[in-house]
Formats: structure tokens, C-alpha cells, sequence
């Protein structure tokens, strides 16, 4: 006689005797000491079956989707709209930063050019630290500064620097370091203002030898070790901040000229939160501004006494009412 099949009922079976269900698999590794490792949760009660082991971290920020650019789009910036700076600052970058455009070349892209930079806008380029160290191409390209985006390991080594290129041809050189990416947030504000006064002073220059002023009156090479992370992701911040772009659109403006720029999610995220920082900074000018605090005097009576009693107070918010709420 055949054994009678396996079930999952408990009730008493005259024959065999009463029917042990397996034991559920649980979630987490036998190997797992932590106290959550033993927590009995309802489904293991039950018995259901855990179609993948378990994660007790908390969950992921969702994926930032970065949809590609149509085939020959074209995009006009919009005019400087970045804060901090006087009317007659303000009133040279509008000039100098003005007129930039892009046209999607991601079709036309060659592996071989992400050894080189792209001009990202007429007065920024993008690029590796071997395009920093090129001579030829950035004296055919009037660079005026070389802008390095490092690590505080890096500097501290002497492994990334413009400095020596920079004093063969005769221009500025500049670095931000940073520990780590998680500070990127915080250094993007200085990045920004490294360029911007960087024009500043070549646009009086020029001015001030001249009377009239090249466009583009100078050029900066942002740049570290590949041109796809770091200094990418600093090029997409000051075109958030001086142009007002959201992250999305700044992006695909980066990637439309340099199409092998990575950004990982934790970049992203990082880009995002700095635009959100954006945001609240052009908010704030808008905001109403904030009733004054009372001052002593205006709740001291003629003998020099705190009004405890607050009629003074009560008088001017509530005054005119007519609504009594108890009677």
C-alpha cells in the first residue's frame, strides 16, 4: 500500500497519526545573528515561502531616468539667472555667458574623442586630465584656465594638477578638492565662482586694454582623471545654477556634447538635492518678509512695568471683531 501523500493539514489522521507541515524557510541566513535574524513575522507562521532572502535595509531612492535627446534637437539656454553677485557683475555674465546652444551629436560621437574635451558652452569645455596636459590643442582653443576637480588624496600626492601646463602657456589654473563625492554638494557653490570670476576679470581686461571685448573673452577646462564623473557632474551643476536648468535638461545638455559622461545614481541624487538647494535660494527673495519681534518698549506701560496683563496686545489683534465665541 502506497504512503498516503504529504500535506499541510494538521488535523489527527486516523492510521499515521497527526500530519507535520514542513517547516517554512525563513527569511534570513542561519548564519545571521542579529536580533531581527529570530523575529517570527506572520508569513513565516503561515508557511509561505520567501521567493528571495530577505534585506532588513531600508529601501532604495528610486531610479532617475535620464531619457535620451531627440536626433538634432536644438536647445537655446536662457539668459544668466544666477544669485550673489552685483548689477555690474550681474550685467557681464549676462554678456559673456549669453548665446549658447546645443544640437543632439550623440549620432556622430567617436570612441576615440573621450580623450579629448568638448566645449560644453562657448566659454567651458569638458574633459580628461590628458586634454589638461595638450599644449597644442589648448592653445588653438584660447583656454585661459585650467580647472581641476580632484580628490583631497589626489592633491595631497601631486597626481592631478594643471599648474605645470598653466605656466607653459601663461594662464590661470585653479582646484577644488573634495574627501569624498559626498561633499561635491558643498563645493559646487565655489566651482561656480572660481569660473564666473574668472570671466569677470578677463572681460575688464580686455575692456580696460582695448575698449571692446572678444566673445568668448576667455575659456575654462574643467577636467579630472576622465572627464565622465567628477568634473561632469560640476559642468551640470553651474549650468543649474547660472542658467536656472533642472537636472534632466542640464544633463542632456552635458551628454549631447560629451557623450560618454557617466552618472551613477548616487550623482544624481546628489544633482537633484542641489537643484531642490537652487530652488529654495530664488524663493527666498519672493517670500513675504517676517513681522518684526516687539520690542520692549512696546510692551512696557508709562511706569516702566512689563504689561503682564497683554490688553495692549489683545486690543490690536482682536479689536473690530465682532464674534464671541463664549458668551
Amino acid at each position: 500500500m502506497s504512503a498516503p501523500m504529504a500535506s499541510t493539514f494538521r488535523g489527527p489522521n486516523p492510521r499515521n497519526g497527526p500530519i507535520q507541515a514542513p517547516a517554512p524557510q525563513r527569511y534570513i541566513s542561519g548564519l545571521d545573528n542579529r536580533p531581527e535574524a529570530n523575529m517570527n513575522t506572520l508569513s513565516h507562521l503561515t508557511g509561505a515561502q520567501a521567493s528571495t532572502e530577505y534585506s532588513w535595509r531600508a529601501p532604495s531612492p528610486p531610479h532617475i531616468y535620464i531619457p535620451q535627446p531627440k536626433e538634432d534637437e536644438t536647445l537655446a539656454l536662457p539668459a544668466f539667472t544666477a544669485m550673489g553677485y552685483t548689477e555690474e557683475e550681474k550685467a557681464i555674465l549676462v554678456e559673456v555667458t549669453g548665446n549658447n546652444s546645443w544640437i543632439g551629436r550623440a549620432r556622430n560621437w567617436k570612441y576615440s574623442w573621450r580623450r579629448e574635451s568638448q566645449s560644453i558652452l562657448t566659454f567651458l569645455q569638458l574633459g580628461p586630465s590628458c586634454a589638461a596636459r595638450d599644449l597644442t590643442a589648448l592653445r588653438n582653443d584660447g583656454v585661459t584656465m585650467l580647472l581641476v576637480i580632484r580628490s583631497t588624496m589626489t592633491a595631497a600626492a601631486s597626481l592631478l594638477s594643471g599648474d605645470r601646463a598653466a605656466r607653459a602657456l601663461g594662464i590661470e589654473s585653479a582646484a577644488v578638492d573634495v574627501a569624498s563625492n559626498n561633499e561635491l554638494i558643498a563645493a559646487f557653490p565655489r566651482a561656480t565662482r572660481i569660473i564666473n570670476d574668472h570671466l569677470l576679470s578677463q572681460y575688464r581686461r580686455h575692456m580696460a586694454a582695448t575698449g571692446s571685448v572678444p566673445q568668448p573673452c576667455g575659456k575654462v577646462l574643467v577636467f579630472c582623471e576622465s572627464g565622465n564623473e567628477r568634473s561632469a557632474a560640476f559642468v551640470v551643476a553651474f549650468i543649474m545654477n547660472i542658467y536656472g536648468l533642472e537636472l534632466i535638461p542640464a544633463i542632456q545638455y552635458v551628454q549631447s556634447q560629451r557623450f560618454c559622461v557617466a552618472f551613477d545614481d548616487d550623482l544624481k541624487y546628489m544633482l537633484n538635492s542641489y537643484q531642490d538647494i537652487l530652488k529654495a535660494q530664488r524663493d527666498v527673495p519672493s517670500a513675504p518678509p517676517a513681522k518684526p519681534k516687539r520690542r520692549r518698549d512696546d510692551i512696557m506701560d508709562e511706569d516702566g512695568d512689563v504689561d503682564m496683563d497683554g490688553k495692549g496686545d489683545d486690543e490690536a489683534r482682536f479689536g473690530g471683531r465682532t464674534f464671541v465665541p463664549f458668551q
